[in-house]
């Protein structure tokens, strides 16, 4: 069997429409596939699965009056594990430097709330969170692993591309984040 790659990440939402809007409307990604399950106990769970742009898809499960499944939840992993966001995230591929810029710029258009491109040594980064509380990343390589980067050992972070103090604290809140139960998705 050959493998190509990841087919889906399956993910949880209480509000399918603000989820389905965030994906297609201020990530530009596609609709390419939507039901609904009816569980023999009763309810319904809307279903969908969006093409971020190269085949990869991002699936939300929604139930609704589901017995047994709780009609309040966190949906943005981490705080339901009381861990910073970074734990849990999800980075999806640029091609370019400029490509991840343009990225950056046209978030920042849809009023969402992005960090500055984080230098990471070997990758460059955006950093954001969706309706869910989830943290989402656009994250483009910009060279080859040599055999030092698997010695593992301490590197600066969030690196040497955030020099503003104020940047690089947006940086760390976005990544690290407040932890606790009483810790609430943005």
């Amino acid at each position: 069997m050959v493998r190509k790659g990841v087919h889906h990440i399956g993910l949880a939402t209480l509000d399918y429409d603000r989820t389905v809007d965030f994906y297609t409307q201020k990530l530009g990604w596609s609709v390419a596939w939507c039901d609904i399950l009816e569980p023999a106990e009763g309810g319904k769970i809307k279903h969908v699965f969006m093409d971020t742009g190269d085949g990869t898809l991002v699936a939300f499960m929604c139930p609704e009056r589901v017995p047994g499944i709780p009609t309040e939840f966190k949906t943005d992993i981490n705080s339901a594990q009381n861990l910073p966001p970074a734990f849990y995230h999800f980075a999806f591929d640029c091609a370019s430097i400029e490509d991840l810029e343009a990225k950056r710029e046209a978030l920042t258009k849809h009023g969402i709330d992005v960090t500055p491109v984080v230098d990471h040594e070997w990758c460059r980064s955006i950093y954001f969170k969706d309706p869910n509380g989830l943290l989402l990343e656009f994250c483009v390589t910009v060279r080859e692993f040599n055999e030092d980067d698997k010695i593992l050992r301490h590197h600066v972070q969030p690196g040497p591309m955030v020099k503003d103090p104020k940047d690089a604290k947006k940086v760390i809140d976005m990544l690290i984040g407040r932890r606790g139960p009483d810790a609430r998705p943005a």
